[in-house]
């Protein structure tokens, strides 16, 4: 009976972390979907609201996976990590590499698709040399250089989940203010490119890249990227965990890395989907029958026959007679 009970009460909390995480995908959605409407005010609103219910502690951290216990910090000091010195050290390596694979035919820097709706304007290219616990060949076959040096730092690879990224912005670009999905990962900055005019904001504060000297931030705080200058910015993005984390939440975090199948998994589900396929020359989704019972009343009930999405604006397709 006691282990019954014992069960019982896992599954309960179990049940509530869910709920919680679903909670905070919705609130974080609206958010986004506010600032992403030029409209930063309601999203702020929306924040404060989230933690009056208790959604969140504070409304500039708003990870959707919440890791209690973790100090609340928005930028830690570099100097504590015994790596920095040693990735600043190998800097002018690092930048020299760069500066001979980009805008090359086999630059592996391209637009990013998964952060592509964060994007307000301009142009974010992204190349991940480590991702999901795995070195990306193709990619770190175009910067060998700052593969072999990374491969020296643990921190940021076998020992992270998360990723080792270039990242490049053109001038003109706007990526508005977004919450990482987590706060068990610090995000560092090794500035490789910096020209003038830019502006990295995070959790309200102003922060300034200067070319070889590593920035650190908790990026489940909001944060934003302006480029109002005529050069490209150009980044060597790098995680690592939280340091306040224990060793079992370290191993299950290392543990839950995804494969691409598992991301593709996710995706499917989180959109109500149950088979996708490649045709012609693009992607075919199907949805749920649920996902495809609701549209096809909402279709039949407006008169609308089709709909394309035309970056902001929506082109709607209908019937020649609505129905009664």
């Amino acid at each position: 009976m006691a282990g019954e009970q014992g069960n019982g009460a896992s599954e309960g909390v179990g049940t509530r972390a869910y709920l919680m995480q679903m909670v905070r995908r919705y609130y974080g959605n609206l958010i986004d979907a506010w600032h992403y409407s030029g409209q930063p005010e309601r999203a702020w609103e929306c924040a404060e609201q989230a933690v009056r219910q208790g959604v969140w502690e504070q409304p500039m951290q708003r990870a959707r996976e919440h890791i209690p216990g973790l100090a609340a910090q928005p930028v830690h000091d570099p100097s504590q990590f015994w790596f920095i010195s040693y990735l600043e050290e190998n800097y002018a390596r690092i930048r020299a590499e760069v500066e001979q694979v980009l805008d090359q035919p086999l630059d592996p820097v391209r637009p990013t698709v998964e952060d592509r709706a964060l994007i307000r304007k301009g142009s974010w290219k992204q190349a991940h040399l480590f991702r999901d616990g795995r070195w990306r060949d193709e990619v770190c076959a175009r910067f060998p250089v700052t593969a072999s040096i990374l491969e020296q730092v643990p921190e940021v690879t076998t020992l992270s989940p998360g990723v080792i990224t270039m990242s490049r912005v053109s001038p003109g670009t706007h990526i508005m203010p977004h919450c990482g999905p987590t706060n068990a990962v610090l995000r560092i900055h090794l500035p490789l490119i910096i020209p003038a005019g830019l502006t990295l904001r995070v959790a309200g504060q102003d922060l300034r890249w200067v070319e070889g000297k590593c920035l650190i931030f908790d990026d489940s705080f909001e944060h934003e990227v302006r480029h109002d200058g005529t050069e490209d910015r150009v980044v060597l993005i790098l995680d690592m965990l939280h340091p306040d984390l224990g060793g079992d939440q370290r191993e299950r975090l290392l543990q839950r890395r995804l494969t691409f199948e598992e991301q593709m998994v996710d995706f499917l589900k989180e959109h109500g989907m149950d088979r996708m396929e490649t045709r012609d020359d693009g992607v075919v989704f199907r949805p749920n029958p649920t996902v495809r019972d609701e549209l096809a009343y909402y279709m039949a009930v407006t008169g609308v026959t089709g709909a394309e999405l035309r970056g902001n604006e929506v082109v709607w397709h209908r019937s020649e007679e609505r129905p009664a």
